[in-house]
Formats: C-alpha cells, structure tokens, sequence
C-alpha cells in the first residue's frame, strides 16, 4: 500500500485537477463547420462506392505523414477514389502483356459550402493537374456526382 489515504488522495487530484478516475473522458470540441464536411465527406464515400469506387480516405490520418516515400503528403486531398475500367484482356500494356486492369483515379478535397483552399493543397493540386491527374474540390455530394456521370 502506497500509504495515501482517500482524503490525500482526493486533495492530490484536485491540486493536478484531475478528473475522477470514473468519469467519462472529455469529447473533443469540433466546429460546426468540421461536423458539416465530415457529413458532406460522408455522403460522397457512399455514393462513390454504390458505383463501384474503392474510397481511401488520406485526411483519417492527419498529423501522420510518411514522408515523400508513402501515403500522406502535405496539400494531399481529403479522398482518393479508384474505379477499374477494363480487366477482360481486351488490350495489352507497352510490353505486350494482357490483361492489366485499367482505373480510373480522382483525388477529391472536400470543403464545406464556402470553405478554401489551403495554400499548400492548392499546390498540391496543381501539381497533380501536372501529371495528368484528376483534381475536385467538392463542396456536395451533387459535385462529384456530375464529375463521375451520375444524375442525383
């Protein structure tokens, strides 16, 4: 036994003002605004996979990056969705090979209805534009829906 009393135990939490060893840990405060992207980000990962979309979300793991050899970079949009188009062998790559699968792949930066562009995501963005890569900054499900073909 460490030799604390209750009485020393309890003055000693309230001197740190820690909270009771029974209550509920504190809920994050989130802006509205953060609550309404997430809703918009939400509804966008549904509709794209009810068409066949493969969804990665990049922003579930901000603050970790992986630095130039991986996953996260800074800028990088909120999704990355990727939808096969052919796979039936119907075509051959540059060495001759069958079959490869081709897919089609959309970043999307997902901003509340007036939201902006970082700086450093619309850097991002311009260099995607530059290799050929397919860029949305959607602030409703009804923009991606428009860019993927489909009518809401």
């Amino acid at each position: 036994m460490s030799g604390w009393t209750e009485a020393d135990l309890a003055a000693y939490t309230e001197r740190l003002k820690l909270p009771p060893a029974d209550a509920a840990p504190p809920k994050p405060k989130r802006k509205p605004s953060d609550r309404k992207e997430e809703q918009i980000q939400k509804q966008i990962i549904d509709l794209l996979e009810a068409y066949g979309w493969l969804v990665m979300r990049t922003n579930k793991f901000c603050g970790a990056s992986i630095s130039s050899q991986g996953a996260i970079e800074p800028g990088m949009p909120d999704l990355q969705a990727r939808k096969i188009r052919s796979g039936d062998g119907d075509w051959e790559d540059g060495d001759g090979n069958p079959g490869h699968s081709l897919a089609e792949l959309i970043w999307i930066e997902v901003k509340r209805p007036g939201g902006k562009v970082s700086t450093i995501q619309a850097t991002w963005h311009q260099l995607a534009r530059k290799r050929g890569e397919t860029v949305l900054v959607a602030e409703s499900v009804d923009a991606v829906a428009a860019a993927i073909g489909v009518t809401l």
